[in-house]
């Protein structure tokens, strides 16, 4: 567990996810406040990525209150969001070679602007055996587009509708190599 100062009294702690956690039922709730889903599909799809190659995944905790979670895998053929993303970028397939996708990613209200995604996505960045990361956010979410440009995030493609009825843009970023992390 990584100890983190989060602006606040109490230090934040990254402890990676595990189905078992008692943080799980936490991330469907915070999920559910965040995007409005319905937390029994959400929690399908969550068990779903859990069993994806390369599975790895945060959650932030203070105060023994979760504040944020993260999560991704290596992005492979057959996967539902993989031929999605394949389908739409087209010309900027070579995105989609030795990559992971960042697919969830989210912070709890009180807590934003702390550093808490950001330290989130370093998180999961750090030791990934990928080359790239691609990652998908709704186009009128305009804090997360801020976050993401000022992240280091290039925009790959606009205009890609993943099966429902609101515009993403797709946003890709290189990882170094564990010998340019040093």
């Amino acid at each position: 567990m990584q100890q983190i100062s989060t602006g606040r009294s109490a230090a934040m702690e990254l402890i990676p996810i595990t189905t078992r956690s008692k943080y799980i039922i936490k991330m469907l709730n915070l999920y559910t406040i965040l995007y409005g889903a319905d937390p029994i599909q959400m929690q399908e799809q969550f068990t779903r990525h859990f069993q994806y190659p390369n599975f790895e995944g945060y959650f932030a905790v203070s105060d023994k209150k979760l504040i944020g979670f993260i999560y991704g895998y290596s992005s492979c053929k057959g996967q539902y969001y993989h031929e999605l993303l394949w389908r739409h970028l087209n010309e900027k397939q070579n995105w989609m070679e030795n990559c992971m996708e960042l697919a969830e990613l989210g912070v709890h209200p009180e807590y934003r602007r702390c550093g808490i995604a950001q330290e989130l996505v370093k998180k999961l960045l750090e030791m990934r055996p990928e080359s790239k990361a691609l990652l998908t956010t709704r186009k009128d979410n305009e804090a997360a587009i801020h976050f993401y440009k000022k992240t280091g995030w290039k925009e790959l493609s606009d205009g890609f509708f993943p099966n429902v009825p609101y515009e993403y843009i797709i946003f890709g970023r290189e990882i170094p190599s564990s010998n340019e992390r040093v």
